[in-house]
């Protein structure tokens, strides 16, 4: 069941219990009503019928005194001895006088005889039975009767009652005759019809053809009385009231056949039927305005839930099953789907929810796609060159295998010269060179071979179908592929790369084949690798640099430390930095062992004396620096007895650097190893020596007068003894070597030493080696002591560990 039909459900739900409650109310209402119309109809008639008895009783008593009179009696008895024509007119007279003296309501009277005659009657009597019988039936029962009501010329209502005349004997000896007036009982009717406006009560009696003649005028038609007769035939209440013993209660058409409810009985004394009605309609009227009512209710209810659902469950059940046909899609796997709901109720937050839940699942099952592709490609391939790996081609020399009625070949490459880019130029440099080769082999074997990436700088290609003699020609290919310069950021190298090449038979297998290639490229690796060396790739490294002015000199640090808590800036170590093309630093120190003593190292050396005299020139002159500070600078001992290089150096001492020689100090590793010429040669001009001692101390080194060094280095480890600690500082003191321990990187270190009197410190704890605009920003001096203030935070925070 749809939403749709759960709401109009819902709505049916709430209003058939409505229509039903409201109907059985409406029934109860109704019959209610119906049951107290109904009493009251009947409880008015049953009052009125009970007065008209009243009357009609006072009637027949009133009748019964008349004829009781004893005169008339007599006279009535004796009366057949009369021959005279109405003999009693005159006792009729006298009867009539009586009555008005008791009170009766008898207008006009007869006396008859017992055969009928007429034996007296007053003036105005008219009344002539319409049962002829009437008389006779009265006298043979002994008791008064009723006759019809009639009209008379002078258009009273009357109605007749016959008594019987009782002698002394006991015998009925005649009858006397009554016109009674009708008004007492016409006026009970008009009463009834004053009491209501919609009440209508009328009487009737029977004709001598069983009709139902009117006696009474009707409340809606005031000249019927004696003049409308209603059939038999009709079977209308007025019918048949003169057949109804008891009271009761019909609904049926009245005379002017409108629905009325009727209350009808039959008078016993006088047989007519006394009708009591009421319209339906009239009698109906406030149910029938509930009825109105609870219509317009119920339809203004139909409406406002027809515009309810309309304007509100409706779109609501549109939006609910739009949102659940949403869900029900991305449950199934359609991602895509979207409610787009953006109202502000539960309905649009719960639709949101739902979009961003299937934005996030989209999202995630792409991702997931991507992460799977990803990983499946990396199953297979090589990450740096995008080649299959080693994995995929064990799985496709494994397949291969399985055919053995076909040779295969398979040809493993191993580069030459890659080592040499990668130890000095670094591994970016050297995943640029692997990068660049793999597009070239992509290039040069055929499009039925596969290549991959066997490790490192090792690359196998295996070639289906295919005998040695055409994988030779194909090797052609690849080793021209070698022929250019490989690219990188770091500039073009060298690279060439040395090849075995092995072919599966049905009795060796293509695994086989691949160790026999990898044996005899290593056979042909070694008789090109006297062609190569890492000294010529030094040597072209550095010379590029020089030729492209990218050496910088970087400077750490010497601090002076005195007895006083002072500490200034007494010197700076040199360090010699390659900067490559794209901004990165190379550390040359395993270049300069490999370089030796070459022309190139005498220009590396000699361009760095340049500059440390040009760079010291100009702090002295602004200032920055005290006049007594040093630059040191590492100097390979072979280098320092180079000619070209001791004369290149002294010639700029003697010419455009006689003036800060002073400020110059080659460290160099080993005195003993130098000749003893060419350090005195330096002293002469005013540049400093200082040593750096490793494993040997200083107070065991025997100088020269004139080669003994300026300053000694000496690691911090060497005074982890607390016997030779003080000794190294004695005997430096004495033959007047200044002491310089390095490597202090703590302020527990520094406390240590100074209480041996050693002054001179280089290590981190003060700096470690910085630029030029670095080192000159944070070591020098703005004022002419050259004192370092203790409140530079980064040096107060270094002190303090």
């Amino acid at each position: 069941m749809g939403i749709r039909a759960k709401l109009v459900f819902c709505l049916l739900a709430v209003l058939i219990p409505l229509c039903a409650v409201s109907t059985f109310a409406f029934h109860l209402f109704d019959q209610q009503l119906k049951e107290r119309t109904e009493t009251a109809l009947s409880n008015t008639q049953q009052l009125e019928a009970l007065r008209i008895s009243e009357i009609l009783a006072g009637y027949a008593q009133t009748a019964h005194t008349l004829a009781t009179d004893p005169q008339v009696q007599e006279l009535v008895t004796a009366i057949d001895s009369y021959s005279a024509d109405r003999p009693l007119q005159p006792i009729a007279a006298h009867l009539r006088s009586k009555a008005g003296i008791i009170g009766s309501a008898a207008a006009e009277l007869r006396i008859v005889s017992r055969n009928g005659i007429t034996l007296g009657e007053t003036l105005n009597f008219t009344w002539e039975p319409t049962d002829n019988k009437l008389i006779a039936r009265a006298m043979s029962s002994v008791k008064t009767i009723f006759g019809d009501a009639f009209m008379t010329t002078t258009q009273n209502q009357r109605v007749g009652v016959v008594s019987p005349i009782v002698s002394d004997k006991g015998e009925v000896v005649g009858a006397l005759v009554i016109e009674t007036p009708l008004n007492p009982i016409l006026d009970v009717v008009a009463m009834l019809e004053r009491t209501g406006l919609i009440t209508e009560a009328y009487i009737v009696q029977r004709t001598p053809t069983g009709d139902a003649q009117l006696i009474t005028a009707l409340r809606f038609d005031r000249k019927s009385a004696h003049s409308k007769v209603i059939l038999s035939s009709s079977n209308l209440p007025a019918n048949l009231a003169l057949n109804s013993q008891s009271s009761r209660v019909i609904e049926a058409p009245d005379y002017r056949g409108i629905n009325s409810v009727s209350s009808i009985q039959t008078i016993p004394a006088t047989g007519w039927g006394l009708v009591v009605k009421i319209d339906e309609q009239a009698a109906f009227d406030p149910l029938n305005r509930l009825r109105t009512i609870l219509g317009i209710a119920v339809a203004l209810s139909l409406l406002l839930m027809f515009i309810g659902y309309t304007i509100f469950l409706g779109p609501v059940a549109r939006r609910l099953k739009r949102t659940a046909h949403a869900a029900h899609k991305i449950m199934n796997g359609d991602l895509s789907v979207r409610v787009c709901d953006y109202a502000n109720d539960e309905i649009g937050n719960m639709a949101r929810t739902i979009d961003s839940l299937a934005l996030q699942l989209e999202q995630d099952h792409y991702q997931r796609v991507r992460i799977e592709e990803q990983l499946r490609h990396q199953a297979t391939h090589d990450e740096l060159t995008g080649l299959f790996n080693r994995k995929y081609a064990n799985k496709l020399i494994e397949e291969l295998d399985n055919n053995p009625a076909q040779i295969h070949t398979v040809m493993f490459l191993d580069l030459n010269g890659f080592k040499d880019v990668n130890d000095f130029y670094g591994h970016a440099a050297g995943d640029e060179v692997l990068i660049e080769v793999a597009e070239r082999l992509v290039h040069a074997i055929p499009n039925n071979a596969t290549l991959a990436r066997w490790g490192g700088d090792e690359f196998v290609v295996v070639l289906p179908a295919t005998d040695q003699a055409c994988a030779k020609i194909f090797s052609s290919s690849v080793y021209a592929a070698f022929e250019a310069l490989v690219p990188t950021s770091e500039g073009n190298h060298e690279i060439s790369t040395s090849i075995g090449l092995a072919t599966s038979n049905p009795g060796k297998s293509l695994h086989e084949a691949l160790a026999e290639a990898d044996s005899l490229m290593y056979e042909e690796k070694k008789k090109l690798k006297a062609c190569r060396s890492i000294t010529s790739m030094a040597a072209r490294t550095l010379e590029r640099a020089l030729l492209e002015d990218r050496i910088e000199l970087w400077y750490e640090p010497i601090v002076k430390y005195d007895s006083y808590g002072c500490e200034k800036l007494y010197a700076a170590d040199v360090k010699i930095r390659i900067r490559t093309s794209v901004g990165g630093i190379v550390l040359p120190e395993e270049l300069m062992n490999d370089i030796g003593n070459t022309p190139l190292a005498v220009a590396l050396y000699s361009h760095v004396l340049f500059v440390c005299a040009k760079s010291v020139t100009r702090w002295i002159d602004s200032n920055i620096v005290s006049p007594d500070f040093k630059l040191h600078f590492d100097l390979n001992s072979d280098v320092l007895t180079n000619k070209q290089f001791t004369d290149s150096a002294m010639q700029f001492l003697r010419t455009d650097g006689r003036s800060i020689a002073s400020h110059i100090t080659f460290n160099i590793n080993s005195i003993s190893k130098i000749d003893n010429k060419a350090i005195v040669q330096f002293r002469s001009e005013g540049l400093g020596i200082a040593t750096i001692h490793s494993g040997i101390l200083a107070s065991s080194m025997k100088y020269e007068k004139d080669c003994q060094p300026d300053m000694t280095k000496i690691d911090i480890e060497h005074f982890s003894d607390d016997v030779l600690a003080p000794k190294l500082v004695s005997d430096c003191n004495r033959n007047n070597i200044h002491m310089c321990v390095s490597g202090v990187n703590s302020q527990d270190e520094l406390s240590k030493l100074t209480p041996l009197g050693v002054t001179l410190f280089q290590g981190k704890l003060f700096d470690g080696p910085l630029r030029a605009v670095d080192f000159i920003s944070r070591w020098g001096q703005p004022t002419e002591n050259n004192l370092i203030a203790l409140t530079k935070s980064n040096f107060r925070l270094r002190l303090t560990g």
